[in-house]
């Protein structure tokens, strides 16, 4: 009688550690399930007269920023496109896109993951962009390879192709602002600034009285060195060349790269950094 008392108390212990292990099991999985994800902006329905759009999220567990997440970035946009892009969060759970968006109706969701938690999906948004500025991106090109610092130059004009005076304009590289410039009188805004020798993409975007626009985003070289041969070994990027200094330049390039192509573009590139039309001869080959 004894021992079944016994061997009946040592199978009542063992369901009750087994049940306290259970729920020590179900309640960690529960915690990696309640991950959240808030998008932050824009708020449901937001109508933009501006570009780029800000999109923002916030991933959390249990209330807690959850840091290194990978959140997928799915655009939906004119019906049938789509786009993705993938970002991780910061040490507050935030992911941040820079979307440079054209006038159009757009939706967007969110996916996070992290490895030990599951996927997480957030829901649908929507929000809108219509621009009225014009904005095009005339230097870098992605022919030509640029030398740091790179000199970005855009145009803005309106219906009509108008010049914008006085927009303020934003150059961003790889989605990151480098920098911003007034317009001249012409709708014109430069800006020099260092890049990094690598493969890159940029982008302008305009402002002014509550009127907006953007660029197209164009691929660029910049090169850690670019020698050409002009008897003292100096080396030195086309902004640097005098406007008297064009047609040679272009003869050195098509020296170094051995091409006319190249050197048709070259010439193109000088001309609108100087906002001159030189008319070189054709170089003796």
């Amino acid at each position: 009688m004894g021992r079944e008392l016994r061997n009946k108390h040592a199978v009542e212990v063992a369901a009750v550690i087994g049940v306290y292990l259970l729920f020590l099991a179900v309640g960690v999985y529960s915690g990696q399930t309640t991950m959240s994800i808030d998008l932050v902006n824009p708020p449901e329905g937001a109508k933009s007269q501006s570009s780029p759009v800000e999109l923002v999220a916030k991933v959390a567990v249990r209330g807690e920023p959850l840091p290194n997440a990978r959140v997928s970035f799915k655009i939906g946009y004119s019906g049938t496109y789509e786009v993705n892009f993938d970002i991780d969060t910061d040490t507050q759970g935030i992911a941040k896109l820079i979307f440079p968006a054209r006038s159009s109706n757009y939706t967007w969701m969110v996916t996070a993951e992290k490895p030990g938690y599951p996927s997480f999906k957030s829901t649908w948004r929507s929000f809108s962009v219509s621009l009225s500025l014009r904005v095009d991106g005339l230097l870098p090109i992605s022919s030509i390879v640029a030398l740091s610092p790179v000199n970005f130059k855009a145009r803005v004009t309106k219906a009509g192709e108008s010049p914008v005076e006085s927009a303020n304009v934003t150059f961003y590289v790889d989605s990151v602002k480098v920098g911003w410039a007034l317009t001249d009188t012409h709708g014109i805004a430069r800006l020099s600034s260092p890049v990094e020798p690598a493969e890159h993409t940029w982008f302008a975007s305009a402002s002014k009285d509550e009127e907006g626009g953007i660029s197209d985003i164009t691929s660029f070289m910049v090169g850690s060195t670019l020698a050409f041969t002009t008897g003292d070994s100096n080396s030195r990027s086309h902004a640097e060349f005098p406007a008297g200094d064009i047609c040679r330049h272009a003869e050195i390039a098509l020296v170094t790269f051995d091409s006319k192509e190249t050197r048709r573009r070259l010439v193109t590139a000088l001309q609108l950094d100087h906002d001159e039309e030189f008319d070189c001869p054709e170089p003796i080959v």
